[in-house]
């Protein structure tokens, strides 16, 4: 039976969905969330981030760029450098697969309502997918995200579908539930149970996380979170340490 490859897995909760502005969502969480960046302003990502498969181990330093376009639209662009150990086989690095996406936000949270944002995600084949860094062919992704704020908590839930172009039976499905709890001014926990679920014939891939995030200043933040898997196709465990620099 043909089943996605578990790096594949991996990268596609490691290159993750992006950053934040008003739910303080994305890093380190792969659940997205309805903040967008401001028009005419930027924030750059940076990352270093660990997977233990049950094949191999993947070693990944990321970098993402976001911008925003308009009210409530942001685009982004990710790419990492990938250090795959696979079992029983020489390493082997390089560039991994990249990912384009764009977010609307369609509705702003109010008292009696979520937010409520729409997002398309493609995925690039700038990985070398003979050497196991990528793969062929080009994936798009939709995703449907609402999120709501209760005093200092804030909920967070994605329901998305991955279209792998080059074998349909390997389409995904994402689901995502995140909480974020701002325990003081610069200081935010967070937690969220994240999965790519097989619609066909891909394995499923489900990810409980839990971090935390400092606020440096206006423009700094520092994260970091630790993740285990909880099904026999998932990483064992996932670290990611990272920043958020808004730009200008």
């Amino acid at each position: 039976m043909s089943r996605r490859p578990l790096w594949t897995g991996a990268i596609a909760l490691l290159l993750a969905l992006g950053p934040a502005a008003e739910a303080w969502g994305g890093r380190p969480l792969d659940t997205e969330d309805t903040g967008t960046v401001e028009p005419g302003k930027a924030e750059l990502e940076l990352s270093g981030d660990y997977a233990r498969n049950p094949e191999d181990n993947s070693w990944f330093a990321k970098g993402v760029l976001s911008v925003g376009l308009a009210p409530g639209l942001e685009a982004r662009i990710e790419s990492a450098l990938l250090l795959l150990e696979p079992e029983g086989q020489r390493s082997r690095a390089g560039v991994a697969d990249s990912l384009f996406g764009v977010k609307y936000r369609l509705l702003d949270e109010s008292e009696a309502f979520p937010a409520v944002l729409a997002g398309f995600t493609v995925r690039l084949p700038t990985g070398n997918e003979r050497r196991g860094l990528g793969a062929a062919d080009v994936d798009a992704g939709i995703v449907a995200v609402a999120s709501k704020a209760v005093g200092p908590l804030t909920l967070t839930g994605n329901v998305g579908y991955t279209f792998v172009t080059r074998a349909r039976e390997l389409d995904f499905w994402t689901l995502a539930a995140s909480l974020e709890y701002r325990v003081a001014k610069a200081w935010i926990l967070v937690g969220e149970v994240v999965s790519a679920v097989g619609a066909d014939r891909a394995a499923d891939v489900a990810v409980l996380r839990v971090g935390a995030i400092c606020v440096v200043g206006e423009r700094l933040k520092l994260d970091g979170a630790v993740g285990v898997g909880l099904t026999r196709d998932s990483p064992d465990v996932l670290i990611t340490v990272g920043m958020t620099i808004s730009l200008f």
